[in-house]
């Protein structure tokens, strides 16, 4: 009998092992390096958390840069089709979807006639209303980009702002239509 006992205790202690494990083994597949991945009810949610850790620049800031002496790289993260209807000069596109993968990719900068950025340069953002931006800032900061700000309202801002400033292949009375298209296609 008293080995029976022995054997159930030995059981016991096996099976609160393995339990154990398995617990370990769930709580790390649910989390990352930096602990628990953080969810969202919604993805405006996950957008304004964001933002809590991504720098803006207003738009009457950013014009002030642009026409003074200081450098900055400025990329728009919409997709090609948006970019093509209406950009602010001097952007570079690069698709939020792929941005990890060119930011660092001579033959993209090559093709801009520009080089590579500097992890230290000051990186300027836009979308067509800041939403996508801030999502690409943080992760052109987590790639060490230390120097990133997202223009506040995008490009609809900086055209509602700046319309002479802005580079139109669209016609007259079209940028209704382009927006209305794009916020059909889930564009933000």
């Amino acid at each position: 009998m008293l080995q029976f006992l022995n054997l159930n205790i030995e059981s016991m202690k096996t099976i609160k092992a393995f339990f154990f494990i398995c617990l370990i083994a769930l709580v790390g597949c649910n989390s990352d390096s930096n602990g628990p991945v953080k969810s969202y009810e919604s993805v405006d949610e996950m957008v304004a958390d964001i933002r809590k850790n991504v720098t803006e620049i207003s738009v009457s800031d950013f014009h002030s840069l642009m026409n003074g002496e200081d450098p900055y790289v400025l990329l728009d993260v919409r997709l090609p089709k948006e970019h093509d209807k209406g950009y602010i000069p001097g952007s570079v596109s690069i698709p939020r979807g792929v941005l990890e993968f060119r930011i660092g990719s001579e033959k993209v900068w090559d093709e801009e006639g520009l080089y590579v950025p500097e992890k230290e340069e000051l990186l300027i953002l836009y979308c067509k209303k800041s939403n996508r931006s801030p999502l690409a800032a943080l992760r052109l900061q987590q790639l060490g980009y230390k120097n990133v700000k997202v223009i506040s309202g995008g490009w609809h801002g900086w055209h509602e702002a700046y319309p002479e400033i802005s580079e139109d292949n669209i016609e007259e009375g079209g940028m209704e239509y382009a927006a209305s298209e794009e916020e059909d296609s889930g564009g933000c």
